[in-house]
């Protein structure tokens, strides 16, 4: 069961990560370390998009983001948040990165240097000095965790992208499915838990709205998502003028 509280780096100093656990005389022993939060988000706008990556994310030409400058002083901008392999082709604001392949992919290529990447404690103390803890450690898959972590920030509007699920039987909807740390394309890929998660985070922080973006703005979802007041649907088109594109 997955379990969401309502929080916000405005009131995140630092927590406790577990570093080392020992079994002693029938009881659990935990060595912690105090992880600071190192992250300093001053964003004026209140809106972010969540990219993700279904393949639906392709008709859409990312450079109109990455180009988007949010008209005066930026009050319109959108803080850009992406899940693992797509560094390989954008550079958003903040990467997400879950799963051991990939986690080890971005290290091994240098991205954390100049980027902010998130990651699992147990990815954060096996590659030191190059990634940044998920706050409070949500462990739930990167798509679900990008959009916690900008709702988390502050922004009030997080627009999602490329959040398309797995339809169709031996059919992985996945820009990356057969490339390094993905399924394969014709692997049976059951979303049932990111359905849940994601439904949880809409019932979370249910002062957000969550603007899932679409070809026509008319795909059909989950109930668990449609039944949750604070999120709808735009299509590309609309986006690009609510965001001024």
């Amino acid at each position: 069961m997955i379990k969401m509280n309502k929080l916000y780096r405005a009131t995140y100093i630092s927590e406790d990560i577990v570093v080392e656990r020992n079994y002693t005389d029938g009881i659990w022993h935990d060595t912690t370390e105090l992880v600071p939060n190192a992250v300093v988000n001053s964003q004026i706008s209140n809106q972010a998009i969540v990219i993700g990556n279904g393949i639906s994310r392709l008709d859409f030409n990312l450079l109109y983001i990455k180009n988007h400058t949010g008209g005066l002083y930026g009050s319109r901008a959108l803080q850009t948040y992406g899940c693992n392999a797509l560094y390989r082709d954008f550079n958003p604001d903040f990467l997400i990165a879950t799963g051991n392949e990939i986690i080890k992919e971005i290290s091994d290529s240098g991205y954390t240097e100049n980027n902010i990447v998130y990651t699992d404690a147990d990815s954060l103390l096996r590659y030191p000095d190059k990634f940044y803890l998920i706050p409070y450690n949500s462990y739930v898959d990167a798509g679900t965790t990008a959009a916690y972590i900008a709702a988390f920030d502050g922004h009030k509007k997080v627009y999602l992208i490329g959040f398309d699920g797995h339809h169709s039987i031996n059919f992985n909807n996945n820009v990356y499915a057969d490339t390094y740390g993905y399924q394969s394309k014709t692997s049976n890929v059951i979303d049932d838990s990111w359905i849940y998660a994601q439904s949880m985070l809409f019932s979370t922080y249910n002062d957000t709205e969550f603007v899932q973006v679409t070809q026509n703005g008319k795909v059909t979802n989950d109930s668990l998502w449609t039944h949750c007041t604070n999120f709808r649907q735009v299509s590309f088109r609309d986006f690009a003028l609510e965001v001024d594109l």
